[in-house]
């Protein structure tokens, strides 16, 4: 995720390493995402879909929201397993 935020927003990002299962995305100081407040990581694209319309000048909050609105229904670890095997299958 960092070398893709790095990518389209052209900044550099750092990574700090924890323990715990604590996943979150600060920028310039502010909570961008956090695993622990939602209990899920971000979808493909959520963070950066945030942090560009906060760049557009929509508030935080309302980016969170909008942005959460495309993340797709959580699905089952055993639903998950089952389409990563097909997928290295079809390979």
């Amino acid at each position: 995720m960092a070398a893709q935020l790095e990518e389209a927003l052209a900044e550099s990002s750092q990574l700090v390493q924890s323990s715990g299962g604590v996943f979150e995305v600060e920028d310039r100081g502010t909570l961008v995402f956090s695993k622990r407040q939602l209990g899920r990581f971000p979808a493909d694209d959520e963070v950066l879909s945030i942090l560009r319309a906060v760049d557009a000048g929509v508030s935080l909050d309302e980016a969170k929201r909008q942005a959460a609105e495309n993340v797709p229904e959580p699905i089952s670890f055993m639903n998950w397993l089952s389409g990563f095997f097909k997928r290295t299958q079809a390979r």
